[in-house]
């Protein structure tokens, strides 16, 4: 039983006695495909975000990247769309919203 001195404590200070709650909660890893990632950067640019718009950009780059790394050629399909035209919508994506950083060139030039 707790003392006088600390309910009123407690009391005084408003701090609820049931305040923690432990819950078990399960990490869910979410698959983001190549289309999500030029959809979420769209509507980041519509939503005026463009450090979002040009990060979701950059992610499409990157799993475009991943799927050239595993073999994938540029006219391999990805998510139903070529993957040299992927790298294409989201270069001109950022190009064209003024999103690139200093010293950031396309593959294609390097």
């Amino acid at each position: 039983m707790e003392s006088i001195s600390t309910n009123l404590l407690i009391k005084s200070i408003g701090i609820n006695q049931n305040l923690v709650v432990r819950k078990n909660i399960k990490m869910i890893k979410i698959k983001i495909t190549v289309t999500d990632c030029y959809e979420q950067a769209r509507e980041a640019l519509k939503a005026g975000d463009e450090d979002k718009a040009r990060d979701m950009a950059d992610y499409g780059i990157v799993k475009v990247a991943e799927a050239r790394c595993e073999g994938m050629g540029v006219d391999d399909e990805l998510d139903d769309v070529r993957i040299g035209l992927w790298l294409e919508r989201f270069w001109y994506f950022l190009e064209n919203n003024n999103l690139m950083l200093d010293g950031e060139l396309p593959f294609a030039t390097r």
